[in-house]
């Protein structure tokens, strides 16, 4: 006779106990990732609103500076940066403030979604209705946060450039870093997947 494991008398939900355990590691994990990333939101507010000067990430066309501690044979090739600069024009200041909120807002919106999920497969109700909305809802804010900030960026980089230097959008680069989009085409099609499993939840539910 075959005797079961203690991990499968313990999961009348189909949910072990060593999953159950890396599902509350992982909402724990959400819930700190949330707190990092107001901490991060509050720091960076304080610094536009209350400092002397702002300091703004920017990208350049790529140019060979002198790297203090180098020698003069030594090409140093630079293409991105910062720049400290007082006195935003309004729309400057705007694309500064949102540049910060917004990706952090998509950012605690997937953490929320990823949270609930876990909590659900925890309870046995991964494919409970509402969880295909969950991670739609995710995969829409990565898209949103990648688009808003990649604009909001580039829009603060060129504002704060056109300050530092009187030369308006010369020189200017949009980079675009494509993981986001990825993880959100991802998300979507882990979100067609749940839905099946739903509708297959439902008619076997019709079934009994």
């Amino acid at each position: 006779m075959t005797k079961a494991s203690p991990s499968a008398l313990d999961a009348p939900d189909g949910v072990t106990r060593s999953a159950r355990s890396d599902l509350r590691a992982a909402v724990g994990l959400g819930l700190v990732a949330a707190v990092v990333v107001v901490v991060a939101l509050v720091m960076r507010l304080v610094e536009i609103v209350g400092g002397d000067g702002v300091a703004v990430p920017v990208r350049f066309e790529e140019a060979v500076v002198a790297v203090p501690g180098t020698t003069a044979s030594t090409p140093v090739t630079a293409d991105a940066g910062s720049v400290v600069v007082d006195g935003l024009p309004p729309a400057t200041f705007a694309s500064v403030v949102l540049a910060a909120v917004l990706p952090s807002l998509a950012a605690l919106v997937v953490i929320a979604c990823a949270v609930l999920v876990f909590r659900r497969v925890l309870r046995g109700d991964g494919f409970a209705r509402g969880t295909a909305r969950l991670v739609s809802t995710a995969s829409f804010a990565v898209l949103g946060g990648w688009v808003a900030g990649g604009l909001l960026d580039t829009m603060a980089s060129n504002g704060a450039l056109a300050l530092a230097t009187d030369r308006a959008g010369e020189g200017v680069v949009f980079s675009v870093s494509w993981l986001p989009f990825l993880a959100a085409m991802a998300l979507a099609g882990l979100a067609v997947l749940v839905r099946s499993g739903e509708r297959l939840r439902d008619d076997a539910d019709g079934l009994v």
